[in-house]
């Protein structure tokens, strides 16, 4: 480990010496790939079954009076939604718990740019998030579980920055690279939840199990591949010199980048209400077979991960097609026509609510439309999206700011959490109309940033000196 000097700005390191491609990419791309799908197999198998077992068992009588911690948990709970019932404080417990899961990346890429590093940083979290694991077996361990899981996620996050640390500026590997890694997310999301969901059915400890081992699959991973991964080098501190402050377009850009968070929240609700609202809905509505079989209703965010990386590839080869013939589009220009994508999502599940008002109307196959039409978007907001920021953000910011894109969702689950409680409340119609209202109007700021400032996020094909 190299030594770590306390509140000083990390210097990028653009490649890692001595390392050779494997398939086009570094060795350390393939084991950061591996270590997220990983933390991802434990984080979306846990998340898929944590609303419904807050629902059916934790909340009830005979379990919650055993929770160490919860009467500040419900107060908090009850402070931000007020929810009514069982339902509608399991969903906003869960949207509480993916807000913060996004926010604290942010906390994770400060301590990891100013004090520990990125690799001891990532290191510390993914034993606190195997840990948390652990205690999700034990009833009374929910609250002290999901305050290490917390910690944990906003610690791996800088797994994100190590991804652009292999590339440099002008490296056209690094959207590829990105889109790659989300595939890598997007694989684990299929299998994860699917067997969490499946193992719970027989037990809940079983399901929070396999979630617990997944994690620990992924320090080994992480901890094997050290040698491989960009170096942790920092600047030490001189008094007597100046660290050169931002450039007039470094400091536009930021600006900027700071600005289209909320925009992207509002364009992400869709998406965050699949592990919170969406399966509360699809609950009461979806018909529960698939072909002629039972169909849990917590696998649909297996089938999701299933839809999505198969999306996913089908983008990614279309992009690469498309470049061949036309000049390619910046990522700002592709992070656009996602968000209008995104908008026509929630219209299915509106029309859908609208011809089957009825329980258990909605066939799967209205739910396999919404699945591809939603993740063909996010396919191009999420994935261009980091690679958007991995590449306009300041080197003395960059970790930071990747860290400020995963805020996006923060702010989007806290809605979420909101909106969940109105499943049942208010009309389907009207609940999945509004949805693709404020998906609209996140893709038409979207658009005007694309007219207006595209020279800031756009690649820079030179140096660009400003003068004050």
């Amino acid at each position: 480990m190299p030594e770590i000097f306390p509140n000083e700005p990390f210097v990028e390191s653009p490649h890692v010496l001595h390392s050779k491609d494997v398939l086009g990419h570094p060795k350390g791309f393939w084991v950061l790939v591996l270590t997220e799908a990983f933390v991802a197999f434990s984080l979306y198998g846990m998340q898929a079954i944590l609303v419904i077992y807050l629902m059916d068992q934790l909340l009830l009588p005979g379990h919650i009076e055993h929770v160490w911690g919860i009467n500040s948990l419900l107060g908090l709970v009850g402070f931000l939604y007020a929810p009514s019932g069982i339902q509608a404080t399991a969903g906003a417990i869960t949207g509480l718990f993916l807000a913060i899961a996004f926010a604290t990346p942010l906390l994770g890429g400060i301590i990891a740019d100013r004090f520990l590093g990125r690799t001891k940083t990532i290191i510390i979290g993914s034993v606190l998030m195997t840990i948390g694991h652990i205690l999700m077996l034990f009833d009374w361990g929910l609250v002290f579980a999901i305050l290490f899981i917390l910690i944990g996620i906003g610690a791996t996050g800088a797994l994100k920055s190590q991804v652009g640390s292999l590339y440099a500026l002008d490296d056209q590997r690094r959207s590829d690279a990105y889109q790659i890694y989300v595939l890598g997310i997007q694989i684990a999301v299929i299998i994860s939840p699917a067997l969490c969901a499946f193992l719970a059915q027989k037990a809940w400890d079983w399901g929070f199990l396999v979630a617990g081992i997944g994690m620990l699959i992924g320090l080994v991973i992480y901890l094997s591949g050290l040698s491989w991964l960009p170096k942790d080098e920092i600047v030490k501190k001189n008094t007597k010199t100046k660290q050169p402050s931002l450039s007039l377009r470094e400091k536009k850009a930021t600006f900027l980048l700071i600005f289209l968070i909320p925009v992207m929240a509002i364009s992400a609700l869709t998406n965050q209400e699949l592990s919170d609202g969406y399966l509360l809905w699809g609950r009461e509505h979806y018909q529960k077979t698939l072909f002629g079989h039972p169909f849990p209703i917590s696998s649909l965010v297996s089938w999701d991960g299933l839809i999505s990386s198969i999306t996913g590839v089908v983008v990614f080869k279309f992009l690469h097609i498309y470049a061949r013939y036309k000049p390619d589009s910046s990522e700002i220009t592709k992070v656009t026509i996602g968000a209008f994508i995104i908008v026509l999502a929630p219209i299915v599940l509106a029309f859908a609510s609208y011809l089957h008002p009825q329980p258990h109307g909605v066939s799967l196959y209205w739910g396999l439309l919404f699945h591809t039409i939603n993740d063909i978007g996010t396919a191009l907001t999420y994935a261009l999206g980091m690679a958007l920021y991995s590449r306009a953000a300041p080197k003395s910011l960059n970790t930071m700011l990747i860290s400020c894109f995963s805020l996006q969702f923060c702010i989007s689950s806290l809605l979420v959490g909101k909106l969940s409680t109105l499943i049942g409340q208010v009309n389907d119609v009207s609940f999945w109309l509004f949805h693709a209202g404020t998906a609209l109007f996140a893709a038409l700021i979207l658009l005007a940033c694309n007219i207006f400032f595209y020279n800031l996020l756009a690649p820079e094909t030179s140096e660009v000196t400003e003068k004050a």
